[in-house]
């Protein structure tokens, strides 16, 4: 027991090391792998293979594995988080493979302890099954709350940056660009995630990918209530032959009205939410300040 209880800990200790310099380092590591890469790119000998042993084995091997699973996994399961991960906008190149994967490792380490706690350490069953079925529900809720975190951050990012899009489009229009160009023009003056996702629709416009097609792939990425509303306008007046100029400035108009009336909103909750820490934390202390030295006195002489 003592020698499972040490093997462990110095495992812990020594993965959270690991990790916690490869965080540290990484901006390091990563400078020193280009520099490499552009002195020795000339130097590569026939046949041999370069680069760290994770470069050469376990990312090879993680990939194997992401198309493995990627084949295995249910089919809603596969649909509704690749669905998920498209609009959090792929965080740091999640794959549905990587999640199940990570799910597979921590449900095999989960068992291992719950199977410890109960033959080693001589557990109740019932407190092993306890603890065995919160880890599996945590492992199960993790990666959906993170792409769900991940997913609202985005959209509020979207809805921020929308009305400054539209204005730049639109004065780019009335300037006498194409729409195309208005396009191009903002993703070169802005940068955000509109802007990333904006930048994708015009790629795909300009490798053959029909405008309508392409702003719906758009809208299917970035599910925003008010980037839906936009690309159905200009959908809509695209097909019509109306001016795209004066949808863009209504369009922008009925944005910026839809972000003032949230923020009134927000200003109208604000005093309701004040009042739970003002019953809470304030009240009391002021019944205290107030209220306290009547109630001495008032012990103090019905005391005598």
């Amino acid at each position: 027991m003592l020698t499972a209880i040490i093997i462990g800990t110095f495992a812990t200790v020594s993965f959270s090391m690991v990790l916690l310099l490869s965080m540290l380092f990484r901006n390091k590591l990563n400078i020193q792998s280009r520099i490499k890469n552009f002195v020795h790119a000339n130097e590569k000998v026939p046949g041999t293979q370069e680069g760290s042993f994770s470069e050469r084995v376990i990312t090879p091997a993680l990939g194997k594995a992401n198309s493995f699973l990627d084949r295995i996994t249910p089919k809603n399961y596969y649909n509704q988080m690749e669905r998920r991960i498209k609009e959090a906008g792929n965080p740091k190149g999640i794959t549905v493979g990587g999640i199940v994967f990570f799910q597979i490792c921590f449900t095999c380490a989960s068992a291992a302890a719950a199977a410890l706690l109960w033959i080693v350490m001589d557990a109740a069953l019932l407190k092993v099954l306890v603890i065995l079925g919160s880890l599996l529900g945590i492992i199960n809720i993790l990666p959906k709350y993170y792409l769900k975190h991940k997913i609202v951050e985005r959209q509020k990012e979207i809805e921020k940056s929308l009305p400054d899009a539209l204005d730049l489009l639109t004065v780019s229009i009335e300037a006498g660009l194409s729409f195309d160009g208005a396009v191009a023009k903002l993703v070169e003056k802005m940068s955000g995630v509109l802007v990333e996702e904006f930048a994708i629709v015009l790629k795909e416009m300009r490798v053959g990918v029909s405008k309508r097609d392409a702003f719906r792939s758009l809208i299917e990425r970035v599910p925003v209530p008010s980037l839906v509303t936009f690309v159905g306008s200009i959908l809509q007046a695209d097909q019509l032959g109306v001016s795209i100029g004066n949808v863009l400035r209504i369009q922008s108009s009925l944005v910026r009205q839809k972000r003032r009336q949230k923020t009134q909103e927000n200003a109208m909750k604000a005093p309701i939410k004040m009042l739970i820490p003002m019953i809470i934390f304030i009240m009391p202390t002021i019944f205290i300040v107030l209220i306290g030295p009547v109630l001495i006195i008032a012990m103090k002489a019905f005391a005598k």
